[in-house]
């Protein structure tokens, strides 16, 4: 699945998503791509991504990341932004976490697993959640769609895994797509560079492995997501409040044979 990734310079993670087999047979349309966010896009990135023919982007970060990390999609681009600003200008929790608690191993470990409990109902996350998907309802399928955080692995990862299994991607494949994570980021470059990131903003000094797994994923992490989810059909209809014609559409446009 290696070759999913797309090699950029400056930004993590950016891989296919699409082009997966369907257990009732066929696959799932190409053109779908996830990521990690753009602000340091290099100008060669500029011109890969603009060869996708992006038309939408769900970008799940919090008002406060992207003020940070401002993107380079413009409005004059042809492109659907999709994003919430429910959280205010409120301190993104992960950055709390990391100024205040004990970072060993297993502190990060609880609080990545506290972390895939609350994600799906956040009204930020749902919001995009549900419009990514009524865009995908809409799109052709000659558009691409790309679906980002600041990472690209943990609100992503869930929207990932949300949208695959609906479909009827066999659910080891979308835990190996959730999981591709970590071989798509070179964490040997990214470890060090984050964790001196920390020391020098704030001062605190965190070690190898506990960095890895607060930047990494794991297996447990989107479990916790999908327990608390319940039935996926179910949350997709009872918590996101799509539509059944809105799901049949979906299937419609993102199912080939």
């Amino acid at each position: 699945m290696t070759d999913r990734v797309l090699p950029l310079s400056g930004v993590y993670n950016f891989r296919h998503f699409g082009a997966y087999p369907l257990q009732t047979g066929g696959k799932v349309r190409d053109c779908l791509y996830r990521s990690g966010q753009f602000s340091r896009a290099t100008a060669d990135d500029v011109q890969a991504i603009e060869s996708l023919n992006i038309r939408y982007v769900a970008d799940l970060r919090r008002p406060r990341e992207r003020e940070a990390e401002p993107s380079h999609w413009g409005e004059d681009d042809g492109i659907t932004l999709l994003s919430s600003d429910h959280a205010g200008h409120a301190e993104p929790p992960h950055l709390a976490f990391l100024r205040e608690s004990d970072l060993t191993l297993d502190n990060i470990r609880g609080f990545m697993i506290e972390t895939y409990r609350r994600l799906p109902f956040d009204a930020g996350n749902k919001a995009v959640f549900k419009a990514g998907f009524e865009a995908l309802a809409q799109s052709q399928a000659d558009e691409g769609f790309v679906v980002h955080c600041a990472a690209g692995k943990d609100r992503t990862g869930i929207f990932c895994a949300l949208l695959l299994t609906e479909l009827g991607v066999d659910p080891e494949v979308v835990r190996e797509d959730y999981l591709m994570t970590n071989t798509a980021v070179d964490y040997d470059d990214l470890a060090p560079r984050f964790a001196k990131r920390i020391r020098d903003t704030m001062g605190r000094d965190v070690g190898d492995r506990e960095i890895r797994a607060f930047l990494g994923v794991e297996d447990a992490y989107l479990t916790t997501a999908l327990e608390a989810m319940g039935d996926v059909q179910g949350y997709l209809r009872n918590e996101l409040g799509l539509s059944e014609a809105v799901i049949a559409q979906l299937h419609e446009r993102l199912k080939t044979s």
